[in-house]
């Protein structure tokens, strides 16, 4: 484009160097040919307009063409900056895509790996499995070894403490509500509560002296303790009877047993020896007649002589202290003094002559 305007120019340029002289007026020799009237002056004056418009025009070309080509060169700038964004985005690209792919292999890598270590957890987890497994037949083992070992450590104790309570009432199973430490503590209780109770009662409804309540609760006491122990030397000499004739040396483990039985069904018998000492005909003739005032009384005392009578030996209830009284065994009522009048409360003890369980009561006579 640029040549052909350039090639414009020169024409025109030849053009004018003809018709128009140098230094002079642009269109001297065209006016010259114009007043001559020559028409080769008019054809010449057209020329020259049709050349001039034709110079604006091809100015008006170069204008815009400089001003596209200036534009082009903005372009041209314009372009290669962004050639070298382009070459940026794509190194950049590039280089993204070196990273993604090293991290895809990374990926690869570490699945790998969790893949791995997701099967040795597998692994793990089923040994953990097989070990609590395994453990829990072991404890349950250890569990019922334990059992084993704790009832063949019962059944020794037991025959051990047998053994060594056979006739020595000094050692007791702790066990027993019933052993004769118990029976001290109960035996002591009847007298503080029920004895109380029933004096009230004797006292209110029968209208009887103290001395004569007293020796009412006594006798209770004393035809409910002599019933047990005969009832219970009944039962032994019905056994021993069915081993007539063989010596004491075979038939004590025998008796032993049996005695054993008779404390074990204590409690199972209690009711029935009471029912039977209550009875009309109970030869317990003083239970009979102040059984309605002194129930609760009576019960405890079946209840307490009943199990100081199977005790082996048997416990000893005292009603018969001495003359001078005695502190060790004995409290005293509602004076004091150093001899006797009358019993209130028996003493209780171990075994004949033995330890005392529980402290009796006694009247001191009075002094002058």
């Amino acid at each position: 484009m640029l040549a052909w305007i350039y090639q414009q120019f020169f024409s025109l340029y030849q053009f004018f160097r003809r018709y128009v002289p140098q230094g002079g007026h642009k269109y001297h020799r065209v006016e010259n040919d114009i007043e001559s009237g020559s028409e080769a002056g008019t054809d010449n004056y057209r020329k020259a307009i049709e050349a001039n418009m034709r110079i604006e025009q091809l100015e008006k070309q170069l204008e815009c063409v400089t001003k596209e080509r200036f534009q082009l060169q903005e372009n041209a700038r314009d372009v290669g900056q962004l050639r070298k964004e382009k070459e940026n985005a794509f190194k950049m690209f590039r280089d993204s895509q070196e990273k993604i792919t090293a991290l895809q292999k990374e990926k690869g890598d570490v699945t790998t790996r969790f893949q791995d270590s997701q099967e040795q957890i597998n692994v793990l987890q089923k040994e953990k499995s097989d070990v609590l497994t395994r453990f829990q037949d072991c404890q349950e083992k250890i569990n019922v070894l334990q059992k084993e070992k704790s009832d063949a450590l019962t059944r020794l104790s037991e025959v051990m403490g047998s053994k060594l309570r056979d006739n020595n009432p000094a050692i007791t199973d702790l066990n027993d509500p019933n052993r004769p430490m118990k029976l001290g503590d109960q035996f002591s209780e009847l007298y503080e509560n029920e004895w109380t109770d029933a004096y009230s009662e004797l006292e209110d409804c029968k209208k009887f002296a103290e001395i004569e309540i007293i020796e009412i609760l006594l006798k209770i006491l004393r035809e409910i303790y002599d019933t047990s122990l005969a009832d219970v030397s009944q039962q032994l000499s019905g056994h021993r009877n069915t081993v007539h004739g063989l010596s004491d040396d075979e038939i004590e483990g025998f008796i032993k047993a049996v005695k054993d039985s008779i404390k074990t069904n204590a409690s199972k018998y209690i009711p029935l020896l009471r029912k039977k000492i209550t009875s009309e005909s109970s030869s317990c003739k003083t239970v009979v007649q102040h059984r309605d005032c002194c129930l609760a009384y009576i019960e405890i005392c079946v209840n307490l002589c009943y199990f100081v009578a199977v005790q082996d030996p048997p416990m000893v209830i005292d009603f018969k202290p001495g003359p001078i009284f005695d502190k060790q065994s004995w409290k005293e009522y509602t004076r004091s003094g150093t001899e006797v009048e009358y019993v209130v409360w028996p003493a209780l003890y171990l075994y004949k002559a033995g330890p005392i369980m529980s402290k009796g009561v006694v009247q001191p006579k009075e002094t002058n």
